[in-house]
């Protein structure tokens, strides 16, 4: 539904302190990405693998910020919370290291470093799962164990060197294993593995079995969330929501996303949830409770009232610690209006070598107000002028994004 808007308290920080606002124990989520590690891929096999972003404010923009994906894999166009690598890989590769990075439309960035291996013929290390999921778990409580065995499928002994944990959150994650220094043909051996979260909400690690196989090392991807024991936990995605470049006075901007979730042990229960003049949206945070683990979305437009710097605020009222939670708000009014004329670069190239002069309506609505006067080169490719003060620029790895 509509949000109503909220003339009081209107913008300053000091006059929503005196409202009931702007509380110091209020929770924002740091920008992720999981799964911590990837499956390796064979040749002339289809491969895809889904990444996926917690917290931030949408939109989002993927690239491949260090290395290369494996030959003939891309990473897909998405501006979405969630990225595909996928393709067919043709090209036998040992070892092949490259980082996903992500940015959100509050400028802040998450990045994952992968290895992957491109085999010849199925490896013979096989493993029960590629990931193992813990379910929501107390901060600072241990989790029951969950198994993952490792079966040698061929016909010789397998040396195994190392089973240890990686990733970010590596010490939130055990691990005990039943494998010796080496895996006789056809058999197998257990890996135990337990989640102790040192914080609350996402975390993430990896097992890595190093080996002498040719896909070595094995990795098993670890996810689980830590809770709060303090009740019911109010956690925004983002602290501040900036709509970047110039809006059209009286004309609303494309939406984005507020992410609010509940790390606590009981239901969040909504009272309120208002925004100030020049911003409106929609919520289905509104008029429901929310449950241990779950997650609500609010998506603001910014319609400015006149030109200029403007400010406002998102307020959520509820049962949960620092509650009101607050968004500050801000964008700039124009009365200055540009209309699309041109195309927008973005990439297609897997290997990020060159880019294609082709529109992208997300990242280019038509008529929208664009953001600068500079036209600036796409990758290797040449550049282009979109419309009167809008470019693409050149991103790490052939991404082209407007600006």
């Amino acid at each position: 539904m509509r949000l109503a808007v909220v003339l009081s308290c209107l913008i300053s920080v000091a006059l929503l302190s005196r409202c009931g606002g702007g509380s110091s124990q209020q929770s924002v989520q740091r920008l992720t990405i999981a799964p911590a590690a990837l499956p390796n891929g064979t040749s002339e096999t289809p491969y895809s693998q889904t990444i996926q972003a917690s917290g931030g404010v949408a939109p989002f923009t993927w690239t491949v910020s260090a290395g290369a994906l494996p030959h003939n894999v891309a990473l897909s166009s998405s501006t979405t919370n969630t990225v595909t690598i996928s393709g067919t890989p043709d090209t036998a590769a040992q070892g092949v290291a490259f980082t996903v990075k992500v940015t959100d439309a509050a400028s802040q960035t998450a990045s994952q470093p992968y290895t992957v291996s491109i085999l010849l013929e199925p490896d013979t290390i096989t493993l029960s799962a590629p990931s193992l999921t813990f379910t929501p778990q107390l901060v600072g409580t241990l989790s029951g164990a969950q198994l993952e065995t490792v079966t040698n499928t061929g016909t010789a002994a397998v040396v195994i060197s190392s089973i240890a944990l990686a990733g970010n959150n590596a010490s939130d994650f055990g691990q005990n294993h039943t494998c010796g220094a080496s895996l006789g043909a056809g058999a197998n051996c257990a890996i135990n593995v337990t989640f102790t979260p040192s914080q609350m909400g996402p975390r993430g690690g990896a097992i890595t079995i190093t080996d002498s196989t040719v896909g070595s090392p094995h990795s098993v991807s670890l996810s689980g969330v830590g809770l709060t024991s303090t009740g019911p936990n109010a956690t925004l995605s983002a602290a501040s929501l900036s709509f970047g470049g110039s809006q059209l006075v009286g004309t609303a901007s494309p939406a984005r996303s507020i992410t609010l979730t509940n790390y606590g042990t009981t239901a969040v229960i909504f009272t309120g949830i208002a925004l100030t003049a020049n911003f409106s949206g929609t919520s289905n945070c509104r008029g429901h409770s929310l449950a241990s683990g779950a997650t609500c979305t609010t998506n603001v437009t910014f319609t400015p009232s006149a030109s200029g710097n403007l400010a406002g605020t998102l307020t959520f009222t509820d049962n949960a610690p620092g509650s009101p939670q607050t968004v500050t708000l801000s964008g700039t009014g124009t009365t200055t209006s540009y209309a699309l004329t041109g195309n927008c670069f973005y990439a297609v190239d897997p290997a990020g070598l060159q880019c294609t002069e082709t529109q992208e309506p997300t990242l280019c609505p038509l008529g929208q107000p664009a953001n600068t006067t500079s036209v600036t080169s796409c990758g290797s490719g040449g550049s282009t002028r979109v419309d009167d003060s809008r470019r693409c620029s050149g991103g790490t790895g052939g991404r082209c994004v407007a600006q």
